[in-house]
């Protein structure tokens, strides 16, 4: 009640006025030191004793808007600052120009978020996307004088590249709207349009319908069941979960742990109370993929969502999303309504005698919030800040009661499944056609920024090659210059070189070791890998050309553990490309700033050793651009002061940040080592 309260005074005034704090505080019975512990946590909020700006204008500071020259824009003598300082002085006005964490618009860098307060009651804010300088200037400068500001560039009116062969088609209409339904991807996720069906949640029907036929009611195992007793026990009484496990399907979130898991185990928990929480708080570097879901499809969002709750006996869901998304809010809150209005949502759904409701979480701000307990916290009115687990979420989650969480496009892909069988998403995964033994399973979205001809949103078939999805007509077009690195995880997964070197004791024995290891987890991940080993890293090989990677998420698992690479390799639903001449020093710098800025400070390790990280890129930046880099022992020595602080953090970190805020930096010295001695010209 908090947070939301918190969110609604803040998006009507701009800010949070004393006045206005102390109403709520009365209102709610809930004393002004809550309020303050809540809100001078989260970065949404601005509190009415730091003196607010009147303007303020943000621009983005991270990976793909700092490539495009967020940088300068941002200089305090040559940039935006300077104007703004002139203006405040001419005008009277306090106008603030600053850098901010990501907005989500990575594929039209630098994106620059503006705000005046008040803000026009129709308007939240203005977002501005791949603008030139001059541009931003006049938005200042119409602002100041009282004038309406340039025409912004909404996320509805730019239909984002993605695969070419499908394009974007408008869904056959649901009636009277006021709000027609967007152009979408011809994304096979979205089986409405594929299929040319109005959305009529059918996939919800399906199972109600199931329900409807059940002599009896649909109960969960003994808890003792387990093996394949529990595997038989699903089949035979709730096939619909069952085609969640023949689909594979894995959360699309990061940690890819598999998504028919975490909805059996919630199912199996007693109690009447049960939750379902949708993260849509898409805020890593270089991840835009969950926006154009949310905005163009957010019925497939809505109906996984209630597919999640009727399938697990959950009572209500909750769809969290980041505040700097506020055309997605809007849509998905129309579509809630739109589903309510059809009987899909709420009380007794399509006559079932289930109810199940849904609402929108704006969130209050902060990347932290995108780690799922940090979440549940920013829900349940507390600071965003992650929990020690166990207990884990599906037995102790949102209001201490078992909870699923999942990202945007696990659920979405839930409809699709429910409707044509898990065996049908599972095929979709890419496959050698002389052996069928070499295969992936299943389909996934990728947010591809930098340097490509068409940065987008991208659907492939998982185990599609790097270098195709870069450079392949469908996707993105082509490398726009020699490819020099990529970041394959956003920031997280740090640089990797488009050769990586391959440790020379890599002999036949270890290929054999490599494989039988991963066989002991899956056969079908042991076969690819041995075929890729034989076809891509012959004997005597002494590097890997990173465009032959296949995209999946359990092979860049398995291939650090078979090469041993310097860092581990990681796999993300944000994807960077670097060409040219780009300074790989200073992209690694701004990466591990991201974390330290973020970093939501509970861990004291994260918190001192995020910044003695960003000390340590600072002064290797500086020592490079005055002629006098780093060399010898002390290189060894720098290496070495990073090896140390990266095993503390994840020795000592309670959540994912602290374990990968080293990783960009460590790969730029093990990598990249060149660019501390010169920077490259370009």
């Amino acid at each position: 009640m908090i947070v939301q309260r918190l969110r609604d005074i803040q998006n009507r005034f701009g800010f949070l006025p004393d006045k206005e704090l102390k109403e709520l505080s009365r209102e709610i019975d809930v004393p002004m030191y809550r309020l303050e512990e809540v809100s001078s946590f989260f970065p949404a909020f601005k509190l009415e004793r730091t003196n607010p700006p009147d303007i303020e204008m943000r621009v983005c500071r991270d990976m793909t808007c700092h490539l495009r020259g967020s940088a300068a824009l941002l200089n305090e003598r040559t940039g935006l600052p300077v104007l703004a300082a002139e203006l405040s002085e001419r005008t009277g006005k306090k106008i603030c120009v600053e850098g901010v964490s990501c907005l989500g618009r990575c594929d039209r860098a630098p994106a620059v978020w503006v705000e005046k307060r008040p803000m026009p009651e129709d308007v939240h804010a203005w977002v501005y996307a791949n603008r030139p300088g001059q541009d931003l200037e006049e938005v200042l400068r119409a602002l100041a004088d009282d004038r309406d500001p340039p025409k912004p560039d909404p996320d509805a009116e730019y239909p984002p590249h993605t695969n070419s062969n499908r394009g974007y088609t408008t869904p056959p209409s649901d009636g009277d709207s006021a709000h027609p339904p967007l152009p979408a991807a011809g994304w096979s996720l979205d089986v409405y349009g594929r299929q040319r069906w109005p959305r009529d949640y059918r996939a919800i029907k399906r199972f109600t319908d199931y329900l409807s036929k059940l002599i009896r009611p649909l109960v969960p195992p003994p808890r003792d069941m387990g093996g394949k007793d529990l595997e038989n026990y699903v089949q035979r009484f709730h096939p619909l979960l069952w085609e969640l496990k023949t689909s594979n399907l894995l959360g699309m979130g990061g940690a890819g742990a598999p998504a028919y898991q975490k909805w059996l185990d919630v199912w199996r928990e007693s109690g009447m109370e049960k939750y379902v929480v949708c993260n849509g708080d898409e805020s890593e570097p270089g991840t835009f993929k969950d926006r154009e879901i949310l905005l163009r499809m957010p019925h497939l969002v809505v109906e996984g969502v209630i597919l999640a709750g009727l399938m697990t006996g959950g009572s209500a869901g909750y769809i969290f999303i980041r505040h700097e998304y506020h055309e997605q809010i809007h849509a998905v809150r129309e579509e809630i309504e739109r589903a309510r209005e059809m009987g899909a949502c709420g009380e007794n759904i399509f006559g079932s005698g289930r109810n199940f409701s849904v609402e929108v979480f704006e969130s209050p701000g902060g990347y932290i919030c995108g780690e799922q307990s940090a979440l549940i916290e920013a829900m349940e009115d507390r600071r965003g800040q992650p929990r020690n687990r166990p207990p884990e979420l599906t037995t102790n989650g949102l209001r201490d009661r078992p909870t699923v969480v999942n990202n945007v496009e696990t659920l979405a892909w839930a409809p699709g499944i429910v409707l044509f069988g898990g065996d049908k998403y599972e095929m979709g995964g890419w496959r050698l056609a002389a052996d069928p033994k070499i295969k992936f399973g299943g389909r996934r979205l990728f947010s591809v920024s930098g340097d490509v001809a068409r940065p987008g949103v991208y659907e492939v078939a998982v185990g599609l090659t790097l270098g195709e999805l870069f450079t392949g007509d469908k996707y993105c077009g082509g490398i726009t210059g020699p490819l020099r690195a990529v970041a394959a995880s956003g920031p997280s997964g740090g640089l990797l070189p488009a050769k990586i070197p391959i440790d020379p004791k890599f002999d036949e024995k270890k290929r054999v070791d490599a494989v039988a290891k991963i066989r002991e987890r899956s056969a079908q991940d042991a076969d690819y890998m041995a075929w890729f080993l034989r076809t891509h890293i012959p004997m005597g090989a002494t590097e890997l050309d990173l465009l032959k990677v296949p995209l999946d998420l359990n092979f860049f698992r398995h291939m650090n553990g078979a090469l041993r690479f310097p860092v581990e390799p990681m796999l993300g639903a944000a994807i960077a490309v670097y060409a040219g001449n780009v300074d790989l020093l200073d992209q690694a710098v701004n990466y591990t700033e991201f974390y330290r800025n973020e970093s939501c400070g509970k861990c004291i390790p994260c918190r001192l050793g995020s910044q003695k990280l960003v000390q340590i890129g600072q002064e290797l930046l500086t020592r490079r651009d005055s002629g006098k880099p780093i060399a010898g022992e002390e290189a060894e020595r720098i290496k070495s002061d990073v090896k140390e602080i990266t095993k503390t953090l994840q020795l000592t970190s309670i959540c994912g940040l602290g374990y990968v805020a080293p990783i960009p930096l460590a790969t730029a010295l093990s990598y990249f080592m060149e660019d501390t001695q010169k920077k490259p010209r370009g």
